[in-house]
């Protein structure tokens, strides 16, 4: 089986899924036209992303001759394919035989006016909005048509994709040495990709709030690392702060516990039965501090918690095993195009 993964690197997705999927005995190669500050490392870079009109449409059409028709599996990220944003080349792989998933990170298809709607605090609660509802929804209707499957990677995607399939965000454990704890906490960690989404004022006024409680422990937000630099900084923290926000755990969160850091996140409560031994410590805005200051504490276990963190992201997030998930996915998805096809 061939597969392709591309066009972005959201989460450097498309980079470890096709890494993964190498190690299974698949033929993959991951492709994107964005990875900017994060330094991503897909197998074929093209900054087309950044170009003006006219060479960046022509460097997507050189990409499209290139790849069309040479891969069983077209694995899209981000509502975007070879020719994006509006994806004209969509119908051909399909023409060609490919199957085609569509696999949705966030502002994607995030439906802003749903999630104001139905929750009082979600991702979109204080963003700027930069989503565009009109290309949402374009992008929702050619996969219904050309797609395969859909694929999202946090459960608060299902209500604007209902239908749609979980499949947990990929980390490639030998990237993340495991760190034990072993000495009082010295630095609290906060790493947002997006401010407003992860919810950093509060994140901040929380660290303000506890710096003269803990004078010997830095409180620390770090932004627009290169992901090396931000690997790095994760491992000499102590304690990490995700987000209060989402309802859910990002990329950081997976790589803090990876490396046994104890991780504080705003989990919905409808989307507990969906963590099985998941030891993210729970918060909210209004007792962010409160639990911070607990986690700080001589009477939390961090080594427990990070040991655990660990064994949950072997379990649930380890590329292989979500790889492997994925190579059954693409083999129902191809026996079933198959008996369409005949």
């Amino acid at each position: 089986m061939k597969v392709l993964h591309a066009p972005a690197e959201i989460a450097a997705q498309a980079s470890i899924l096709a890494r993964a999927l190498r190690t299974l005995g698949v033929e993959a190669h991951s492709l994107a036209y964005n990875p900017g500050f994060p330094n991503y490392t897909p197998d074929e870079f093209h900054p087309y992303d950044a170009m003006a009109p006219l060479p960046r449409y022509f460097g997507y059409l050189k990409s499209t001759i290139r790849h069309a028709g040479k891969y069983d599996v077209y694995h899209f990220h981000f509502g975007r394919t070879l020719i994006p944003p509006h994806n004209p080349d969509l119908p051909l792989y399909r023409a060609l035989g490919g199957t085609v998933v569509f696999h949705y990170h966030g502002c994607d298809v995030r439906n802003r006016a749903l999630m104001l709607d139905r929750h009082s605090r979600a991702t979109c609660t204080e963003c700027d909005p930069f989503c565009i509802p009109s290309r949402q929804k374009s992008i929702l209707a050619s996969a219904k048509k050309h797609a395969h499957a859909e694929l999202i990677s946090t459960p608060d995607l299902l209500e604007s994709v209902p239908g749609a399939r979980h499949v947990p965000v990929a980390a490639m454990m030998d990237d993340y040495p495991f760190r034990p704890l072993s000495r009082a906490p010295k630095l609290v960690l906060h790493a947002p990709t997006n401010r407003l989404i992860k919810g950093t004022r509060y994140v901040e006024a929380a660290f303000e709030e506890l710096r003269p409680r803990f004078p010997n422990v830095e409180f620390k937000t770090v932004e627009r690392l290169p992901w090396h630099q931000l690997r790095d900084a994760i491992a000499e923290a102590d304690i990490v702060v995700d987000q209060v926000f989402m309802g859910w755990y990002g990329m950081v969160a997976v790589e803090a516990m990876a490396m046994g850091k104890p991780v504080l996140c705003f989990i919905r409560p409808d989307f507990e039965g969906r963590l099985h031994r998941c030891p993210i410590l729970r918060c909210r805005i209004e007792d962010l501090a409160d639990r911070l200051a607990d986690a700080l504490s001589d009477t939390t276990d961090r080594a427990a918690l990070g040991e655990e963190g660990r064994v949950y992201v072997e379990r649930v997030h380890a590329a292989p095993v979500i790889a492997q998930g994925l190579i059954e996915l693409y083999q129902s998805l191809r026996s079933g195009a198959g008996a369409a096809h005949a």
